[in-house]
């Protein structure tokens, strides 16, 4: 009797140890691919929990608008990749690697054809490709995930660099209006210094 008593408590403490540390243990495993995509432990909290993270899923960092030099706007630094591949994201397993490529959109100032791993950078979702934009309303997709792409649960980490560029064809008009006035002109300028355009004729 002793024995069983011990044996369900330590199955007990072992069960509790594995549902606390599931989801850090996930995060951790998901490193096989370029990117590993998570739901956080809140949104992961309930077992029915099921999350159909679709292909074409775009994933931006949270970097703002700063004055830089000469009154100019430095949005250089902002990032962005999306999913080339769809992904299933549950209670037991609330992060998973992700095939993706990087977003470059001149509108957005999402300059960058090669997005870099650095350590502790997170990126959350912000919509999906549709046409030759992001639809940030995501309208098509089941109001769960949009609930957690609007709430900012759903994120992504760059485990290598992601390259194989996405260029998004928006105007300042497909962009939804935050009656901020941001002026995309500057980084139109520092467009032209990338790679592919150099070429342009």
């Amino acid at each position: 009797m002793h024995n069983a008593t011990y044996g369900r408590t330590a199955l007990l403490f072992a069960l509790c140890a594995a549902l606390g540390w599931t989801h850090a243990a996930a995060q951790a495993q998901a490193v096989d691919g370029p990117t590993t995509v998570c739901i956080t432990a809140q949104a992961a909290q309930q077992p029915q929990t099921l999350v159909v993270v679709p292909s074409g899923t775009v994933f931006a960092t949270d970097d703002t608008a700063r004055p830089g030099l000469a009154g100019h706007t430095q949005q250089a630094q902002a990032q962005a990749v999306v999913t080339t591949e769809t992904i299933t994201l549950t209670h037991m397993q609330p992060c998973m690697a992700a095939d993706a490529s990087s977003v470059v959109s001149h509108t957005r100032h999402w300059l960058h054809e090669k997005v870099h791993s650095h350590s502790g950078q997170v990126l959350h979702a912000v919509g999906e490709i549709s046409g030759n934009g992001v639809d940030t309303g995501m309208e098509d997709e089941d109001t769960s995930l949009r609930d957690l792409v609007h709430s900012g649960a759903l994120s992504l980490s760059i485990n290598r660099t992601v390259q194989d560029p996405v260029f998004l064809q928006e105007s300042d008009a497909d962009l939804p209006d935050t009656g901020g006035g941001v002026d995309t002109s500057a980084s139109r300028d520092a467009a032209s210094d990338l790679p592919s355009q150099r070429h342009a004729p």
